[in-house]
This record gives C-alpha cells, sequence and structure tokens, in this order.
C-alpha cells in the first residue's frame, strides 16, 4: 500500500472516531474527507504535522475544512509502531481545520476528547525517534556522561546544565538506513 493511501485510511479512521465524539459530531466533520493530505519533509525533527491553511486567509477568519490547503504529516509517524500517534496528530490537525485555530482551554479540552491516551502522550517519545534518527553528534559531558544528540558539531560552545563542564563533540552512530 502507498503512503497516500496509508494516510488516506489513518485519515478515515480518524473522522469515524470524530462522529462518535458527542461534544464535536455536531461540526462539519465529514468536509474533512476533502482536505487533501501530504507529508512533511523527514528531516523534520520538530515539526509532527501542520494544518496548512489558503493563501490570503488569517486563522482569524478560518470558517472551516473549506479554508485549509492541505494536512501534513511526518511520514516517521505512518509505520504501523507510530500509527496510534499518526491518528491522534490528524485529529489534533483536524480540529484546527474544524476553526479551531489555537491551543487555548477549548482546544486543548477537545483534544483531551481523543479516546487513546496514551497516543496522547506519545509525543515525546517520537521527537525522541527522530533525534535519534537524524543525530550525527553527541555532545556528551564528560563528567556525568549525559548526551546531547545533535546534527551540528557544539564546538565546545556549550555546557552541562549540571556540572558546568564544556561538552565535548562526539560522532553518534546509529543503525539508520541510508537517507
Amino acid at each position: 500500500m502507498d503512503d497516500s493511501q496509508v494516510l488516506r485510511n489513518i485519515a478515515s479512521s480518524v473522522i469515524l472516531t470524530m462522529h462518535q465524539i458527542p461534544q464535536i459530531n455536531h461540526l462539519p466533520i465529514e468536509e474533512l474527507h476533502r482536505i487533501p493530505l501530504g507529508k512533511l519533509r523527514k528531516d523534520a525533527t520538530r515539526l509532527h504535522a501542520v494544518c496548512r491553511y489558503r493563501k490570503g486567509i488569517s486563522k482569524e477568519q478560518i470558517r472551516g475544512p473549506e479554508d485549509v490547503r492541505c494536512v501534513d504529516l511526518h511520514p516517521e509517524a505512518t509505520p504501523v509502531q507510530w500509527e496510534e500517534y499518526a491518528k491522534f496528530l490528524l485529529y489534533h490537525e483536524f480540529l484546527h481545520a474544524l476553526g479551531f485555530t489555537g491551543h487555548d482551554r477549548t482546544f486543548r479540552t477537545l483534544e483531551a476528547l481523543w479516546p487513546n491516551k496514551e497516543a496522547i502522550g506519545m509525543g515525546a517519545s517520537f521527537s525522541a525517534h527522530l533525534r535519534r534518527r537524524g543525530a550525527k553528534w553527541a555532545w556528551t559531558c564528560p563528567k556525568c556522561a549525559k548526551e546531547h544528540l545533535r546534527s551540528k558539531r557544539g564546538k565546545g560552545r556549550y555546557r552541562c546544565r549540571d556540572c558546568r563542564v564544556t561538552l565535548i563533540d562526539v560522532p553518534y552512530q546509529t543503525s539508520r538506513p541510508n537517507t
């Protein structure tokens, strides 16, 4: 199955689940099927998903899914091991598409309605997975051995937060596939 079909299947599952949440099932959820789905760059480490709006429309003007250009998901979120987190990411972005553009109390309340509570908390481990995957250097404390994975050398510019000792650059070896 190709990536676009995987994304469509995940989106269909999310939309079906959204219909079953009483607090939001009155919203135009069925229109979410029309939103094009895409992928972020595979080297993105901080962004997991994004809801992109049509040009010329500010967040204050968003009326609903018709104002959304696309929703992009990180390509690393689609394999089976991250599929539950991918569903939560799409739910999060679909809430934005429905007009909840900020991350205010209302948005967080709606976000917390997602039934898979474990998936809600997977963001930190997904971020760590992306950092490990893209790391070329480990800024290492020679005193406490704490590692900070980075893509660039530190060149002696950084200190350990705990020990106040200058971090050293150690090439990071990982078993990642050729990208």
